[in-house]
C-alpha cells in the first residue's frame, strides 16, 4: 500500500497587527484609546487655555513689564471688576445687545420660518439668498455696514435725510442711535439662523392636532397659539440658547463699526476685555473679566437646558 505523499509545510511567520495592543489592555477602556488624539486636542486647544486665564487671573500680570513679575493678588482682580465702573457700563451695554438682538431675532425668526414654510420652488430660492448673510464673515459684515451707515455717503442716513430725520453724525456716531444700529447688523445676520432651526421644528409638528382643531373650526390664529407655539417649545429654547451664547460674544461687529463708541455706548463686555488686554496689556485683570463673562454665560446656558429638559419630559 503506497502513501501519500507529505503535504509541504508552510511557513509561518509573525505579522505586526496595529491592534496587538488589545490583548494587554480590558476590552471596556479600548474606547479611551480610541478617543485619545481627541482628547488630546481638546486638551490643548480648549482646556490648557481656560486653566491658564483661571491661573493669571489671581496674578498682576502686564506685557509691559519687562521681567514678567506676577505678583500674587488672590481675589483682588474680581473684587476690581466688581467695583469698576467701566465693567458695569460694559454689562449694561452687553444685556441691551443680548437682549435686543435674541428677543427680535426669535420673533423675526419664527415669522420666517411659518411665512417660507411652503415647499415651493419659490419659497426654496427665497430660502436660499436668506441664508447667504450667515455665510458672510461678521468682521465683513460690520465693514460694509460700516459704509451703509455713514454720514456723507452712505445709503441709510440718505434716506433718513429724504424723510426728514435728522441723525446728526450719522447712526454709528450719536449715543442714541449707535447701539439699535449695531443691533440692526445683528439681526440681519443671524435672522436666518433661526429661521433654519425653527423651520424645521414646523416639519417635525404632527397634522393630527391640526386636523382636529380644523375639525372643531379653530381658527389659523388659535391653531398657532394653542398647537403651534406649545409644541415648538423646544425648538424655541434651542435657538434662544444658541442665540444667547453667541450675543454674549459679540466682538467682530462693534470692533469693525464703531469700536466702542461713541463714548462707550456700545462698548460691550467681551469688547472691554480685548481693550483691557490688547491695548492696556493688563491680561490677568483681562482673564478675570473672561472668566466672569463665562460664567455668566455658563449659567444662563443651565439654565435654558433645565428647561429644555423638563419640557421634553
Amino acid at each position: 500500500m503506497t502513501s501519500l505523499p507529505e503535504s509541504p509545510k508552510i511557513a509561518h511567520t509573525k505579522t505586526f497587527s496595529p491592534f496587538g495592543w488589545r490583548r494587554y489592555i480590558p476590552a471596556e477602556y479600548h474606547y479611551l484609546l480610541l478617543l485619545a488624539p481627541l482628547l488630546l486636542f481638546v486638551l490643548v486647544i480648549s482646556i490648557y487655555p481656560l486653566a491658564f486665564s483661571f491661573f493669571i487671573s489671581f496674578f498682576k500680570y502686564r506685557l509691559t513689564d519687562p521681567n514678567q513679575i506676577k505678583t500674587f493678588l488672590w481675589f483682588d482682580n474680581y473684587l476690581n471688576a466688581f467695583q469698576d465702573k467701566q465693567v458695569t457700563g460694559a454689562l449694561s451695554a452687553t444685556l441691551i445687545f443680548v437682549v435686543g438682538t435674541v428677543t427680535t431675532e426669535i420673533v423675526m425668526g419664527l415669522a420666517l420660518a411659518l411665512l417660507l414654510s411652503a415647499e415651493t420652488r419659490l419659497m426654496q430660492l427665497v430660502r436660499s439668498f436668506l441664508l447667504l448673510p450667515m455665510a458672510i464673515p461678521p468682521l465683513v459684515v460690520g465693514l460694509v455696514w460700516k459704509s451703509l451707515y455713514n454720514v456723507d455717503f452712505g445709503v441709510i442716513p440718505y434716506y433718513f435725510k429724504l424723510l426728514g430725520v435728522n441723525m446728526g453724525r450719522g447712526p454709528l456716531g450719536e449715543s442714541a442711535w449707535a447701539m439699535p444700529a449695531i443691533i440692526l447688523v445683528d439681526l440681519w445676520q443671524w435672522s436666518p439662523l433661526l429661521m433654519v432651526i425653527f423651520l424645521a421644528g414646523l416639519k417635525s409638528l404632527p397634522r393630527e392636532p391640526y386636523e382636529a382643531a380644523l375639525v372643531d373650526g379653530a381658527s389659523r390664529w388659535q391653531s398657532f397659539w394653542f398647537i403651534t407655539l406649545p409644541l415648538l417649545k423646544p425648538t424655541l429654547l434651542v435657538g434662544l440658547l444658541l442665540r444667547t451664547m453667541q450675543s454674549f460674544k459679540v466682538f467682530d461687529i462693534i470692533y469693525a463699526t464703531t469700536a466702542g463708541g461713541p463714548g462707550s455706548a456700545t462698548t460691550v463686555l467681551n469688547f472691554h476685555i480685548y481693550t483691557v488686554g490688547m491695548t492696556f496689556f493688563d491680561m490677568g485683570y483681562a482673564a478675570a473679566l473672561a472668566n466672569i463673562l463665562l460664567v455668566v454665560v455658563a449659567i444662563l446656558s443651565i439654565f435654558y437646558i433645565r428647561v429644555l429638559e423638563r419640557q421634553r419630559l
